[in-house]
């Protein structure tokens, strides 16, 4: 949660001491995310299968012995609270193999339990071949239990966290980190787009827009500019037209808001699809992927149907 001012009753040492933890997590992650940057810039063009890759960008995790398999809750903290989140790592885990990272973002009042239901870590596949990571959201001022997906908000150091704790313990690979998330979570999940495309191979935001002053126009998005440098290729599936929770416009304006994360200068092209309720197209010369399929809207605010397999083949590719 955010910070909040130190109570009156605390000394100046113990707000010396606790300056000096937060001086050191810093740095010490500042030394991570370097060490992620320059897997991510090597290898992101060689987009590698989730089946393995030929040069993984080991984390320091790979030299941890014992790992615990299968699922369990963690608890970290952030900026001097405690977060916590469901951690799946494959029951045929070993520590010599950098696995995939995928994060997966509930929506507005849920848990990482929910999202953990929606099977993404089920898909053909999956369970043997990737760590996945089921983030718990907390209350977001008066909006009740959700993600703060500013720039400066309290999720993004989250993640930041997240990444790190599972990078240091378990073996993964740094060039393969995916985000995945449904309403308030694909919300998120767009945020990380922007503000952590350096560090994430692609994204999957479902049923979700974000913040804009103006929603007939992606120009007037809350996190312009991004402060990644570069962004990664995209899955946006959503109700046509709008649904209960995001009505017209907002789908749109989003879909040209990552048309322009991904520089996409042409038209589109129809795209395969799993399901005869959704169609799909993809994006003309783009610099990052951009694939948007929309689903019959009596469907409603819901994730449309095959989205885990569907969800799970989009990360494959890369």
């Amino acid at each position: 949660m955010p910070l909040l001012p130190a109570p009156a009753g605390r000394t100046a040492n113990r707000c010396t001491d606790a300056a000096r933890q937060l001086v050191g997590s810093a740095l010490h992650f500042a030394v991570f995310l370097a060490a992620a940057l320059v897997a991510w810039s090597t290898l992101a063009t060689d987009a590698p299968s989730l089946a393995g890759a030929a040069q993984p960008a080991r984390s320091p995790g790979c030299s941890v012995a014992g790992v615990r398999t299968g699922s369990a809750r963690a608890q970290i903290m952030v900026r001097g609270s405690p977060r916590t989140y469901l951690i799946q790592v494959p029951d045929t885990y070993r520590s010599e193999r950098a696995y995939p990272l995928i994060f997966v973002f509930h929506g507005a009042g849920g848990n990482g339990r929910q999202a953990y239901g929606w099977g993404l870590q089920k898909a053909a596949g999956a369970a043997d071949n990737a760590i996945f990571v089921f983030p718990d959201a907390i209350t977001f001022q008066h909006y009740g239990i959700g993600w703060d997906d500013g720039a400066d908000g309290h999720d993004l150091p989250f993640f930041d966290s997240m990444l790190e704790d599972v990078g240091a313990t378990h073996c993964i690979d740094l060039s393969r980190v995916f985000a995945a998330g449904f309403s308030w979570g694909g919300d998120f999940v767009i945020t990380l787009a922007c503000h952590r495309g350096n560090l994430i191979r692609a994204v999957a935001a479902n049923s979700t827009d974000d913040e804009y002053a103006d929603t007939k126009d992606y120009r007037t998005y809350q996190g312009l500019p991004c402060r990644a440098h570069q962004h990664p290729p995209v899955r946006f599936e959503h109700a046509q037209g709008g649904d209960t929770e995001y009505p017209p416009p907002d789908f749109a304006t989003t879909s040209k808001l990552f048309q322009y994360l991904n520089s996409c200068a042409g038209g589109s092209a129809p795209a395969k699809s799993s399901s005869s309720a959704m169609s799909c197209v993809s994006f003309q010369s783009c610099a990052s992927e951009y694939t948007e399929c929309t689903f019959d809207a009596h469907i409603g605010h819901t994730l449309p149907p095959n989205w885990a397999t569907d969800t799970w083949d989009f990360f494959s590719r890369f």
